[in-house]
């Protein structure tokens, strides 16, 4: 009886640990950059038993990161292009007001919250990108890099969005 018992907690276990895996790997293949979305799933612990809306929890914070991230490498920027520079760290400030009301609406249920996450979602990503725009060709190596991740995190939470 036991031992019955005990076969039936471990296939219930692989089951949670399969079904947290496809769900992991279903939005990580949807991304633009599968590898940091599995390398950024993998590291939160709270991916493991997280739903799409924890999924996109983890992204809004990540984003974040990656776009202040953004914000300090374009303050490192002189020069010609400072102006450049203030424009994005500007840019990149609106992307971070649009992910913290991200982060509410992945909170808040329903469709509109659903389509308000879309479109703010989408308005931070565009805010990052409008970085790389104002610099064209001569964007410095340290802020392209950093711009390209935030960028990738954020169109990450948009697979999570578009998913809901």
């Amino acid at each position: 009886m036991a031992s019955i018992f005990v076969v039936a907690i471990l296939s219930l276990s692989l089951l949670f640990i399969s079904c947290e895996a496809d769900l992991i790997g279903t939005v990580c293949a949807k991304s633009v950059n599968p590898s940091l979305c599995t390398n950024i799933l993998r590291s939160d612990p709270r991916a493991r038993t997280a739903d799409l809306r924890g999924l996109g929890q983890i992204f809004v914070e990540k984003g974040k990161a990656a776009t202040q991230d953004t914000i300090s490498a374009a303050k490192s920027v002189g020069g010609s292009g400072k102006p450049a520079a203030d424009t994005c760290v500007s840019v990149c400030g609106d992307a971070i007001d649009n992910l913290n009301q991200c982060s509410a609406y992945l909170k808040a249920s329903g469709r509109a919250s659903v389509s308000d996450l879309q479109t703010k979602g989408s308005a931070a990503l565009t805010d990052v990108s409008t970085c790389d725009d104002e610099f064209g060709d001569s964007e410095p190596a340290n802020v392209k890099q950093a711009s390209r991740k935030a960028q990738d995190i954020i169109d990450m939470l948009l697979v999570v969005a578009n998913s809901l």
